[in-house]
């Protein structure tokens, strides 16, 4: 009789652990859906079959010139953004160009992203260190900026004596920044000179 209770409840079992591997391919399913549904609501279904092609076409501009992925695959965005206007005018009156630019810009603008943060962040540092240059707030922060600079062109210099036009630009822009700091030491040197006309007592 045992034998008979158990064969019962080990097949019980078996069908509880059916009916949970469904409910859970069920969950799975409707996540699975869900997630698409969001996704398609956030990225338009022509975003993934532009860059579905793109991603065709920059397989063949690769194997051309492997060194520029980016620009190669903006080429490719913008080549195909460009035919599908002219198919899509082919077959219909009317042509939507803000869905064709708002798909590029999808996929455009996170591939290009990183390099104009990179651009902004080169941009900003470079105007921070020129007002620190021209303007400097003491003495001993202005003749530290010239000695860097100076020692930075100096060495530069002899390090690029034997190639000095293919550098000419970095060695011209570090003559530009020790300028920048020796304008800096004579806005000082102007300051000084005007407070101490103006206070004459406490210059003698």
């Amino acid at each position: 009789m045992s034998a008979i209770t158990d064969f019962f409840q080990k097949i019980q079992n078996q069908i509880v652990e059916i009916q949970t591997t469904i409910n859970q391919i069920k969950t799975s399913w409707e996540n699975f859906q869900k997630f698409w549904d969001l996704f398609f609501t956030l990225v338009p279904w022509e975003v993934l079959l532009l860059l579905i092609f793109s991603v065709i076409l920059l397989s063949i501009f690769n194997s051309v010139s492997p060194k520029t992925p980016k620009a190669n695959l903006t080429i490719a965005v913008l080549l195909l953004s460009v035919l599908w206007i002219y198919f899509w005018g082919l077959f219909s009156k009317e042509i939507s160009y803000g869905k064709v630019i708002l798909a590029s810009f999808y996929i455009l603008l996170p591939l290009h992203a990183i390099g104009l943060g990179q651009w902004v962040y080169r941009f900003g540092k470079k105007i921070y260190w020129k007002k620190r240059r021209i303007q400097p707030k003491t003495w001993e922060s202005a003749l530290h900026q010239l000695s860097k600079d100076y020692h930075n062109l100096v060495g530069n210099a002899h390090l690029f004596h034997e190639n000095i036009q293919e550098n000419r630009g970095h060695l011209l822009e570090e003559i530009k920044q020790m300028e920048q700091s020796i304008q800096g030491i004579k806005s000082l040197l102007s300051k000084e000179k005007l407070m101490e006309i103006q206070n004459p007592e406490e210059s003698t």
